[in-house]
């Protein structure tokens, strides 16, 4: 190909994830329809597509959206958390080199793309030297736990005797995580979760009352809503969501009025726990806001590890493709190099 590989942007397919995950769950809930859907209606002046790749059988859903000249914005759907292609949990060098040659082009202005540490692990994120001037390599940084064994193992192990010791609190308190939570217990979350939202000022926008019902029903093996509860009352809860190889924990709130039981301690213990079950190496808590050196000790106290997980974004210009498209051109047979005694 003279300009290199061709990047096709089409509307989701849902019989294509159907066909190729019967039982729901590929690569990463992040990644499947459902979620998609909500992301959608989160941001609805973005459309859904899905990105492939010529000589690729790999398929990446996206956000996407044009500007007045036709070209599109593009970014990773959530730009935050693990979505890999759908039809392999992890890449290889050459995809990643193919998909990156393949984005880089006058077509799209815009593009992010998270991507897990232990997906890039022994591989070159540096982009190639025609793509420097578009592609800017970031670090995010998250917690994350390497769960090595079980369960019981890594939280006498790795985790601190002050969590160990509420986590036997709460066992006695009888303080249980429902993971399949009815209707009005969603409810209950909710409401800990937006006042949460407010009293800790934390970044961003809150996610509607409808994303939780949706994770708590529709999302199969794919994610779940748990919540805590203590004496038959909501105290706290989180979304928890699962690819071949991790699990994602996020949107975590706590009722912090109680102070006889740990809710946070019982969501990390019931994490860890069913990552057991599922056979998962990593328990990624997310990342912190600046200055938040409270809940980063309280992460590392599990045994999480800071961690890096690379953020590829390119932003496309003029000059930008104009050079682009050149490098990726045969020499032409008329640009022979002078010899040196000519002027």
């Amino acid at each position: 190909m003279l300009l290199g590989p061709r990047v096709h942007i089409r509307t989701p397919d849902d019989a294509l994830w159907r066909s190729a995950f019967p039982g729901g769950l590929g690569a990463s809930a992040f990644s499947c329809p459902a979620f998609q859907r909500l992301s959608h209606q989160l941001e609805p002046e973005w459309q859904l597509r899905m990105l492939v790749v010529d000589d690729l059988e790999q398929h990446l859903p996206v956000l996407g959206r044009r500007d007045r000249f036709g070209r599109w914005q593009l970014r990773v759907v959530p730009t935050g958390y693990d979505v890999m292609p759908i039809e392999r949990a992890r890449l290889g060098q050459a995809e990643l080199d193919l998909w990156m040659r393949a984005l880089c082009t006058p077509r799209i202005t815009h593009f992010i793309w998270w991507l897990p540490s232990w997906h890039v692990q022994g591989l070159r994120i540096e982009p190639q030297q025609h793509l420097t001037s578009g592609v800017e390599v970031g670090l995010h940084e998250t917690y994350v736990i390497r769960l090595d064994g079980t369960a019981e193992a890594h939280l006498e192990r790795s985790v601190s005797s002050t969590m160990r010791r509420y986590v036997r609190r709460n066992d006695k308190a009888g303080v249980t995580v429902v993971a399949r939570p009815d209707a009005a217990q969603v409810e209950a979350y909710v409401e800990i979760y937006e006042r949460s939202f407010r009293e800790n000022a934390w970044v961003g926008e809150p996610f509607p009352r409808h994303f939780f019902h949706v994770v708590a029903n529709e999302f199969g093996r794919g994610g779940e809503l748990a919540v805590v509860l203590h004496e038959g009352r909501v105290i706290g809860g989180g979304v928890l969501m699962y690819d071949h190889a991790s699990m994602h924990y996020f949107q975590g709130a706590i009722d912090r009025t109680v102070k006889d039981v740990n809710p946070h301690v019982a969501l990390y213990w019931y994490a860890l726990q069913t990552a057991e079950a599922r056979g998962l190496a990593h328990v990624d808590l997310g990342g912190i806001n600046d200055g938040n050196e409270g809940l980063a000790r309280f992460k590392t106290s599990w045994g999480a590890e800071a961690t890096p997980s690379p953020m590829l974004t390119f932003r496309s210009g003029a000059r930008f493709a104009l050079d682009a498209a050149r490098a990726r051109m045969p020499p032409l047979p008329w640009r022979r190099a002078r010899p040196e005694s000519m002027p």
